[in-house]
C-alpha cells in the first residue's frame, strides 16, 4: 500500500516536514517516491509555512495512494484559499487566549481597550443566548420531573388499593390448608421414627439368640474333645487287662 505521509527533519526544537508518498513498509525518514510539498511549523508567513504541489497530491490520491490524519489535514489546510487561512489563523488565536485567560487568573498580557471593548460585546451577545438556552432545558426538564411525580403518585394509591383488598377465599383456603400438611408430614416422620426404633429392636433379640447358639455350640465341641481322651484311655485299659487274662491262662495250662 502507497501512503501520503510526513518526514521530520531539521534540529531539535526547530523541525520542518517534507510530505512524501512512500511504501507503507519503509521507516518513516526512510526512501520515498516523490517529494510532495513541505510543512514548517515555525514559519510566520503562509506561503513559507505550506507549500504542497495540489496537482501532484490529486494525481496519487486518485491513483489509491492513502494519506494519514495529518497529512490529511495540511492538505485541507492547502485548499484554503488566503482569506480563508486568515480567518482560521484568527479563530485559532483567539481560541488560545480564551484558554490562557480560563487557565491563569491574571492575564500575562494587558489587553488594549478595543480588544476590551469587543470582548464584553461579545459577553453581552453570549449571555442572553445562554439565558435562553438554560430555559430551554428548565422547561423541558420540567414536563419529564411533571410525568414522573404523576408516575409516582399513580404508583402509590394502586399499592395502597392492593393492601387494602381482602384476601381471596382460595388465598384463604390455601393458608388453611398449609398448616394441615405440615401436621400430616410431621406425624408421617413420627410413624417412620417408631418403625425404626422398632425394627432396631426386633434385630437386637435376633443377634443375642445367634450368640447363645453359637456358645452352646463350642460348649457342645468342647465336652465331645473332653470325653474323646477318657474312652480312648479306658479302650486301651481294657485291652491291657484282655491281654494280660490270656497270658496268666496259658501260663496255667503250661
Amino acid at each position: 500500500m502507497i501512503k501520503i505521509r510526513l518526514q521530520r527533519h531539521g534540529a531539535r526544537h526547530a523541525p520542518f516536514y517534507r510530505m512524501v508518498v512512500t511504501p507503507s513498509t519503509t521507516r518513516r525518514d526512510g526512501k520515498f517516491i516523490e517529494v510532495l510539498g513541505t510543512y514548517n511549523p515555525q514559519a510566520h508567513a503562509r506561503t513559507e509555512e505550506l507549500k504542497l504541489k495540489m496537482e501532484r497530491i490529486d494525481h496519487w490520491l486518485g491513483v489509491g495512494a492513502q494519506p494519514t490524519d495529518t497529512a490529511k489535514s495540511l492538505i485541507r489546510q492547502g485548499r484554503l484559499t488566503p482569506e480563508e487561512w486568515l480567518k482560521r489563523s484568527e479563530r485559532e488565536a483567539a481560541n488560545r487566549l480564551k484558554r490562557a485567560q480560563k487557565g491563569s487568573v491574571t492575564p500575562t498580557m494587558e489587553a488594549s481597550p478595543e480588544s476590551k471593548v469587543e470582548e464584553a460585546k461579545k459577553e453581552q451577545s453570549e449571555a442572553p443566548a445562554e439565558e435562553k438556552a438554560q430555559e430551554e432545558k428548565v422547561k423541558k426538564e420540567e414536563p419529564e420531573m411533571n410525568e414522573e411525580e404523576a408516575k409516582a403518585k399513580e404508583e402509590k394509591p394502586a399499592e395502597e388499593v392492593k393492601k387494602a383488598e381482602p384476601e381471596s377465599p382460595a388465598e384463604e383456603k390455601a393458608k388453611e390448608e398449609k398448616p394441615e400438611v405440615k401436621e400430616e408430614e410431621a406425624k408421617a416422620k413420627e410413624e417412620k421414627l417408631a418403625e425404626e426404633v422398632k425394627k432396631e429392636e426386633s434385630e437386637v433379640p435376633a443377634e443375642e439368640k445367634a450368640k447363645d447358639v453359637k456358645s452352646e455350640v463350642k460348649a457342645e465341641e468342647s465336652e465331645t474333645e473332653d470325653t474323646k481322651p477318657a474312652e480312648e484311655e479306658s479302650k486301651a485299659d481294657d485291652i491291657s487287662s484282655s491281654e494280660s487274662d490270656k497270658e496268666k491262662e496259658e501260663a496255667k495250662e503250661g
